[in-house]
């Protein structure tokens, strides 16, 4: 009997953000390659501390075990693992328990992925604050867009070659030769394009539904059980077959939150020095966004 079967294997590839980053979107074009196999729960985030590493190795090695042998990139998405300093310790339990490990990055514009965290936390009901003070008072919006400060936390352990960044622009604007530098990245075939290649996940013009579920909940039930972390995903669902049946195609329009030029003057000075160092790390994919 194959054991990787029943007890599972570890991955030997990781996305790892960023937040609001494309880290879904991916997700969702690697999980039909043939050779790759991602399980049905994306963040499994079992190298963070405060969420699943305490369930230990042999349940994170069975969350893979439906991987067969054909399926040579076995892999998960959690964009946990570049939200540090809020999480801490994460690269050092990657290197200790799968040390020869590839990540792929994909990172955003990231003033417009602030604007868009705060935007989805405002939907959700998690922000109240105006945009002026919330995205320079908590300082989570920055540190989840300052990605050369994340990867340096990675080179520590890790050598340069084991990451991929690609950006959120071009895996929507040359999505195909996109994934088949993903696909080189995982030595997996990259003549085979997905199915679902045309279809855009999560366009910025599908605007979430509010969560029906109180806030302190839907919390408790990320931090106990995995499959809680698609709930939000299922709850659209629901609504959106709902709409379906009334004839709506989906959910009334919201306006975008816009950032006023002030604020994106301010963090751009804030955020000018990393992306300079995320530009040298990676090189002339990265523009650096008018920022750097």
């Amino acid at each position: 009997m194959d054991t990787r079967r029943t007890r599972g294997r570890m991955p030997n590839f990781l996305v790892i953000g960023a937040m609001k980053g494309g880290t879904t979107a991916l997700y969702r074009y690697l999980q039909p390659h043939p050779e790759v196999f991602m399980p049905p729960v994306k963040a499994l985030e079992f190298f963070v501390a405060e969420a699943n590493w305490r369930r230990g190795a042999q349940w994170y090695r069975r969350q893979f075990a439906g991987a067969g042998s054909n399926e040579i990139a076995v892999g998960e998405a959690s964009n946990a693992y570049t939200k540090y300093p809020r999480f801490m310790g994460v690269p050092e339990r990657i290197a200790a328990q799968i040390p020869d490990v590839r990540m792929v990055y994909v990172v955003r514009d990231p003033i417009d992925r602030i604007r868009s965290h705060y935007q989805t936390r405002v939907w959700q009901g998690d922000e109240r604050a105006p945009i002026e003070r919330a995205v320079i008072d908590d300082r989570r919006y920055v540190d989840y867009s300052r990605y050369w400060f994340q990867l340096q936390r990675y080179l520590q352990w890790f050598s340069p070659e084991q990451f991929l960044v690609i950006t959120t622009d071009r895996l929507r604007n040359a999505r195909i030769e996109t994934l088949r530098l993903v696909y080189d990245f995982l030595d997996i075939d990259s003549t085979t394009i997905p199915d679902n290649v045309e279809h855009e996940f999560y366009r910025s013009g599908d605007h979430p539904y509010s969560s029906l579920v109180p806030l302190k909940v839907r919390k408790a039930l990320k931090r106990h059980v995995p499959a809680a972390k698609r709930a939000k995903e299922l709850e659209n669902r629901i609504f959106q077959v709902l709409n379906t049946a009334r004839g709506e195609r989906s959910a009334p329009p919201r306006p975008p939150i816009a950032m006023p030029s002030a604020v994106r003057d301010r963090l751009a000075s804030m955020l000018q020095e990393d992306v300079r160092g995320l530009r040298a790390f990676v090189g002339p994919e990265i523009d650096g966004w008018g920022i750097a």
